[in-house]
């Protein structure tokens, strides 16, 4: 009997991953809008950002590695390098932007927060304390050589699944496109779910807001083909995509991810942003009208990871 490979282990660290290079994508953006030495609300979501940014990936990658089942033995995967393997490919990846999204992060901490850091290491590790200064002249040019390694990241937790042929729900390059959407989308999610429950914020959330917006059209607009194009594919995708059409995760995918995920905080969103682009008025929003629509966009790009690997590997079985 044919058993499920992947559980929820890897679908806490596709999304864990894909939330890390919002993160740091929405950051990098928001680090290039601010003027240096400048007030700005740009430069709080940059930091914020860069703040966040590198924790959700190690906390998957530790998923990933206890997921190999023989834990001990994750550092065989950097013993090569293969340009044909995706898993390898993504390894390294993840591993270059778990370091920028770490200095990245170390770039934005004030002196007081550096002192405090290195007053916290032990003894043996005092030496470390040399590199206690600032490099925050550093910041644009870390965010111009981690934006494309970020959307890299958020594309692999799609290609990764796409590059097992077996499986026919995944079998289209059109998966990791709406990956990388969904993670972009969860990165401002995450920075507007930080933003929304603090006064005075209007500045920074219309930016968030107006990118979210973007990036969940975008993602709407991969689902709309991934259906048709599965429905003019072979029969093994035509009836991969019954799991989703009738079949077991019928509900979970058109109610939850894409009514309650996806439409209703685009909708909502929609509705606090057009008026005021419209009538150029002062952005005005409700902090837990706020806060909700993020935690559906965040609950959305959980289910929708879920489903892709519950789905596919049951479209296998069939």
């Amino acid at each position: 009997m044919k058993t499920m490979e992947w559980g929820f282990l890897i679908v806490n660290y596709l999304f864990l991953g894909g939330l890390s290079a919002g993160l740091f994508f929405v950051s990098a953006l928001a680090t290039f809008l601010y003027k240096i030495n400048e007030p700005s609300p740009y430069t709080r979501i940059a930091r914020l950002g860069a703040l966040l940014a590198p924790w959700p990936v190690i906390f998957g990658c530790l998923l990933l590695i206890f997921d190999l089942g023989r834990w001990y033995r994750f550092y065989e995967l950097f013993l090569h390098l293969r340009l044909v393997s995706p898993m390898s490919i993504g390894s390294w990846l993840l591993v270059l932007f778990t370091l920028v999204s770490l200095v990245n992060c170390y770039a934005w901490l004030t002196e007081l927060q550096r002192n405090a850091l290195f007053a916290k290491l032990p003894r043996t590790l005092a030496f470390f304390s040399k590199f206690n200064y600032d490099i925050d002249h550093w910041r644009r040019w870390l965010a111009l050589a981690g934006l494309p390694i970020s959307v890299g990241v958020g594309i692999y937790t799609g290609v990764l699944l796409g590059a097992v042929q077996s499986r026919p729900f995944w079998n289209t390059n059109l998966v990791a496109q709406l990956f990388l959407f969904s993670a972009l989308s969860t990165g401002c999610a995450a920075l507007i779910l930080g933003l929304a429950g603090r006064e005075k914020r209007a500045q920074e959330l219309r930016l968030l807001y107006g990118l979210d917006i973007c990036f969940m059209v975008l993602e709407f607009f991969i689902v709309l083909p991934y259906l048709i194009h599965g429905q003019l594919s072979v029969q093994a995708v035509q009836d991969s995509l019954k799991l989703i059409l009738g079949g077991p995760f019928t509900i979970l995918f058109w109610v939850f991810f894409l009514g309650l995920g996806l439409l209703t905080p685009l909708v909502i969103e929609l509705k606090e942003l057009v008026p005021v682009m419209v009538s150029n008025r002062e952005f005005h929003y409700n902090r837990f009208v706020t806060a909700g629509a993020a935690v559906l966009i965040l609950s959305g790009g959980f289910l929708l990871r879920y489903i892709f690997v519950f789905a596919g590997q049951m479209s296998a079985m069939q």
